[in-house]
């Protein structure tokens, strides 16, 4: 009853298409759920994720994203509104979801410890939450997995947005550091960012991670990849 109320008063809504969502539905109606550009990559490796991190710095054992980010289309409007509409579910349930869905195909088998891409601390003030630890935590709820906080933003860089490939890299070096690297080693870690692009801040990330731990096993997970031009 106290649900129905909440849904008079302030309407749930596909986050895509806007319609109203009805019982069963969640975050997307099941047209527009049906219609998510899936990418499937946890049924390949390599695939195009791990060939777009691939660093000798840093290893990737298996990576996955749930869907095909193109600018231009309704389905941004998922990164858009876990980033900066203040809709932390959104990240977290459509997490849940996937993870829920391929964890019988063994993706995260073996892995030790989900390790989000941390913000700075400004930006989180600003922000009020962390889109890529919501993530983690939905995919923790589907796995059991645990959230670690061993990598931390040390440095603030500007927006990646308008910035090409090369500026990109150079914008993300020095941004993270790993503040318990012993308590990662020998441990199998899934790093975990909303939307990848060029790579560059995961790739900072992981680079970081594996030189602070050597024998941390890597791998990669987000929620939406970028077609590259």
């Amino acid at each position: 009853m106290a649900a129905s109320i909440v849904d008079v008063i302030i309407p749930r809504v596909c986050t895509v298409c806007h319609t109203s969502l009805v019982e069963g539905e969640d975050v997307m109606c099941l047209d527009c759920l049906m219609n998510l550009p899936r990418t499937d990559l946890h049924t390949k490796h390599p695939n195009e994720l791990t060939d777009r991190l691939f660093s000798l710095k840093a290893p990737i054992e298996r990576g996955t994203s749930l869907y095909h980010y193109v600018a231009g289309t309704p389905y941004v409007q998922l990164i858009h509104d876990a980033k900066y509409n203040r809709r932390p579910c959104v990240g977290r349930k459509l997490a849940e979801m996937h993870a829920g869905e391929i964890k019988e195909t063994g993706f995260f088998d073996g892995i030790d410890v989900i390790i989000p891409i941390p913000l700075h601390f400004t930006k989180l003030w600003k922000r009020g939450y962390n889109q890529s630890e919501e993530i983690a935590r939905g995919i923790s709820n589907a796995t059991g997995i645990p959230v670690g906080d061993n990598l931390v933003a040390v440095r603030r860089h500007s927006t990646q947005t308008r910035k090409n490939a090369t500026e990109r890299r150079l914008n993300s070096i020095g941004s993270f550091k790993v503040i318990h690297p012993e308590d990662l080693d020998g441990l199998h870690a899934l790093i975990v960012d909303d939307v990848i692009t060029t790579g560059s801040t995961i790739l900072a990330g992981l680079e970081t991670l594996h030189e602070a731990s050597p024998t941390t096993r890597l791998s990669v997970y987000s929620l939406g990849l970028s077609k590259l031009v």
